[in-house]
C-alpha cells in the first residue's frame, strides 16, 4: 500500500480474499490506534490491480475509496478488516491489515 497522508481523498484501501466474492457484501472497518472504528461499504471491483507487485484478481478483494477529509483524519497507526456476507449462514472476514497515516 502507498503512503497515505491524514484528509487525502481518492485513496483506494484494499483486503485481498484470495477467492471468488462476488456474490458477497462488503464491510471495511477501519481503526486509528486512538480514536473511533469507522465502517464503510466496501465494494467489490471486477478488474484486476497490481500493488506494490502484488496483482489483486478481479472479484476476489474488498475496495473503499475514501470519500472524504474524515475518513483518515489520525496521524499515526492504523489497521482494517472487512467482513463479507455471502447468505444468513455465510459471514466470513479476513484478518487486520495494519498501515500508516502520515502528516
Amino acid at each position: 500500500m502507498s503512503d497515505l497522508n491524514v484528509g487525502e481523498i481518492g485513496q483506494p484501501l484494499r483486503i485481498n480474499f484470495g477467492e471468488d466474492i462476488s456474490s458477497s457484501t462488503a464491510i471495511m472497518y477501519v481503526e486509528p490506534e486512538v480514536g473511533t472504528r469507522k465502517e464503510f461499504t466496501g465494494t467489490i471491483p471486477a478488474v484486476s490491480v497490481t500493488v506494490d507487485g502484488v496483482t489483486l484478481n478481479a472479484n476476489e478483494y474488498v475496495e473503499y475509496i475514501t470519500l472524504n477529509k474524515d475518513d483518515l483524519d489520525y496521524e499515526g497507526r492504523w489497521r482494517m478488516k472487512a467482513k463479507l456476507k455471502a447468505s444468513d449462514t455465510d459471514d466470513r472476514q479476513s484478518n487486520y491489515v495494519k498501515f500508516r497515516v502520515l502528516a
